[in-house]
């Protein structure tokens, strides 16, 4: 093996070591503070008591470096791949070795289960496990990883919707309210939502997923998707569901929309839920191996 491409390799399997402990164990900054806000304004005495315990949780995490939940989730991978980086391929080696390693040192449950069998594997890794998804990024001689822990309760109300394309713009904001008004306590509210609008079926789930990387308070770029993200947010956070179910003035921290063309007859919204904790960690190297960020 190439002497560079060694050494890239190893750096990115440390980083991507790094970054899986820190994705289980510390929330991100904007989220810390949203609920320290959140804390502040609370009128609701139920809710409050479940707030102090989230950002105690969220400290006590980070302090002694264990995970914030016991359902240490699903581990989802995107890449970020510039088409003049010296790797292309190797990924799926280098992350099924460092989930393995992280299962057993920081330690993650294991939640990879057979669909037929139901034989877990106690590694987080297996068939098709966990999901790679890699983009190619035209000139460009970086690499950018992101990990996003999915837990089961909030990834179970995840849903995708074929809705007829004569009234699907008008009607997919109050399908989506039905849903999280249906499913109350169970994705462990407030929550974020990630929605894929367009494309086709399989497209527009992974456009939702996709969506949960960018930061809260961030809007789409286009004025119009950003005015429809605000107002299916203002639409849930009228449901009075609340921390963990329990009420309250906030039922939804964001709304991210992304779209994509769609054909005529149809019109697919993909719908992914995030749980409270939203956990994400990721980092960024030049063709160099040298940091240029990590979060």
């Amino acid at each position: 093996m190439d002497n560079k491409i060694e050494i890239l390799e190893k750096k990115i399997t440390g980083l991507v070591r790094k970054a899986i402990k820190q994705a289980v164990t510390t929330i991100p900054e904007d989220i810390f503070n949203f609920f320290k806000k959140l804390y502040k304004e609370e009128d609701n005495e139920i809710s409050q008591t479940q707030l102090r315990l989230i950002l105690e949780n969220f400290q006590y995490g980070k302090k002694a470096e264990i995970p914030l939940c016991q359902d240490t989730g699903i581990l989802n991978f995107y890449i970020k791949l510039g088409n003049k980086f010296p790797i292309i391929s190797s990924f799926r080696n280098i992350i099924d070795k460092v989930v393995q390693e992280a299962t057993t040192d920081i330690p993650l449950r294991s939640n990879s289960v057979d669909p037929i069998t139901n034989k877990n594997t106690e590694t987080n890794i297996g068939l098709n496990s966990p999901p790679i998804s890699i983009e190619i990024i035209d000139s460009s001689s970086d690499i950018e990883i992101f990990i996003l822990p999915k837990g089961g309760g909030a990834e179970n109300i995840s849903k995708l919707f074929m809705l007829d394309p004569i009234d699907g713009l008008e009607k997919f904001p109050l399908i989506i309210k039905e849903l999280v008004q249906e499913a109350g306590g169970k994705p462990c509210p407030p929550i974020i939502l990630g929605i894929g609008l367009g494309g086709d079926a399989s497209n527009s789930m992974i456009l939702a997923k996709k969506a949960l990387l960018r930061p809260i308070g961030v809007r789409h770029e286009r004025q119009d998707v950003a005015e429809l993200e605000l107002k299916i947010k203002n639409s849930l956070n009228e449901l009075n569901i609340g921390i963990m179910g329990l009420g309250g003035k906030v039922t939804c921290i964001d709304v991210h929309i992304e779209v994509s063309m769609r054909h005529p007859a149809s019109f697919p919204v993909g719908v992914i839920v995030q749980c409270y904790c939203h956990r994400i960690a990721s980092f960024k190297i030049n063709k160099e191996g040298e940091l240029i960020y990590e979060a």
